[in-house]
C-alpha cells in the first residue's frame, strides 16, 4: 500500500506520531486502521485525489495559528520537544486513552470536563486516541473513578474506550523517556489482554514477564503444570483470578459466578494433580505463571 502511494505522490511521508508542526503546503491525513499519519504535498493531491483520501482517511485540519495551544504545547513535551506548558518540576501523569472507533473531538471534551472538570487537562491525539494529564494534588483520581469515567463514556456517548494509568513523574527533560515506556506498555497491555479495560503498570508487568521468560522456564511450567492438567482452563481461571483476588476466596467465587465449595473443589482438584497448593503464595505464583503462559498459547 505505502508502495502504491509513493508511486502517486512522491512526497508522501508516513508519520508514527500525532503531527504538531503543520505547513501550508501540505495535507495530512489520519490512518485510523494503522494509526498513522500520512503527510503529502498539496501540489501532487489533485481534486479528485483528495475526495479518495478524504473519503479514506481524516484530514488533520488545524488553523496554523492555534500550533501553539495548549494541547500542542503538551504534546511538544512529550515528544522531548519543548518545555511543559506548567510550572517546572511539578509531578504529573499521563492517562492514555484508546477508542474503539473514531470519535469527536468535541463529544470527548464535553465528556471529560462534565466528570473531572478542571482537575484533568485532555489533549487529543487522533479520532482514537487522546490523553488526559492530572497534576498531583490533595486529591488524586482512583481506578474506581476511572472505571466510571469509562462507563459514563459509554452509557452516555456511546464510546467504548480503553485506557492506561500512568505513574506521577516531574516535568523534567526526562518525562519524554518515561512516557514512551508507557505507551510501548499500554500498546502489550491491549495485545496481550484484550478483555481489561484499565491497564497500569501493575496489571501489564506479569504479561510482560512472562515475554521475557525462557523458553526453558517456560518447558518447565508445562511440563509440571500445564500439561499434567492438560490444560483445564477452568482450573487455570479459577487460581488465576484466586491470585489477581488477594487469595480471597469470597471475592474470587462471587467473580467467577461459582458456589465456594465449587471454588475449593477446584483449588483441591489443581493441588491433587500438580502436587502445588495455591494457598501459598509460592504455588499461586507459579500456577498465575501458568495461566498467563496458558492464555498466550
Amino acid at each position: 500500500m505505502k508502495n502504491e502511494l509513493t508511486i502517486l505522490f512522491p512526497s508522501i511521508q508516513i508519520l508514527s506520531e500525532y503531527p504538531t508542526k503543520l505547513e501550508e503546503e501540505v495535507y495530512i491525513f489520519h490512518n485510523p486502521y494503522l494509526n498513522n499519519w500520512l503527510q503529502i504535498n498539496k501540489s501532487e493531491v489533485s481534486r479528485r485525489e483528495y475526495s479518495l483520501l478524504a473519503s479514506l482517511y481524516s484530514e488533520v485540519s488545524l488553523d496554523l495559528s492555534t500550533n501553539q495551544t495548549v494541547s500542542m504545547k503538551w504534546l511538544n513535551f512529550l515528544r522531548g520537544d519543548g518545555l511543559a506548558p506548567i510550572k517546572t518540576e511539578t509531578d504529573i501523569r499521563v492517562i492514555q486513552i484508546h477508542f474503539k472507533k473514531n470519535v469527536h473531538e468535541a463529544d470527548l471534551e464535553e465528556a471529560v470536563h462534565v466528570f473531572f472538570g478542571d482537575a484533568m487537562q485532555f489533549v487529543f491525539v487522533s479520532s482514537q486516541n487522546a490523553l488526559l494529564i492530572e497534576e498531583k494534588s490533595s486529591y488524586v483520581q482512583t481506578t474506581e473513578d476511572f472505571a466510571s469515567f469509562i462507563a459514563a463514556l459509554e452509557s452516555d456517548f456511546f464510546i467504548k474506550a480503553k485506557l492506561y494509568i500512568g505513574k506521577f513523574h516531574q516535568t523534567n527533560m526526562l518525562f519524554s523517556v518515561h512516557f514512551s515506556t508507557e505507551k510501548e506498555w499500554f500498546q502489550k497491555g491491549i495485545s496481550a489482554n484484550h478483555a481489561e479495560r484499565i491497564y497500569t503498570l501493575e496489571n501489564i508487568f506479569p504479561f510482560n514477564l512472562i515475554e521475557q521468560m525462557s523458553e526453558e522456564m517456560k518447558h518447565i511450567i508445562r511440563k509440571e503444570i500445564l500439561n499434567p492438567i492438560e490444560y483445564d482452563m477452568e482450573l487455570l481461571q479459577t487460581v488465576h483470578q484466586f491470585f489477581e483476588n488477594g487469595f480471597n476466596a469470597s471475592v474470587t467465587a462471587k467473580k467467577l459466578h461459582i458456589h465456594r465449595n465449587t471454588f475449593h473443589y477446584r483449588l483441591t482438584k489443581f493441588q491433587d494433580i500438580t502436587g502445588i497448593s495455591v494457598r501459598s503464595f509460592d504455588g499461586a505464583l507459579i500456577a498465575y505463571c501458568a495461566s498467563l503462559i496458558a492464555n498466550n498459547r
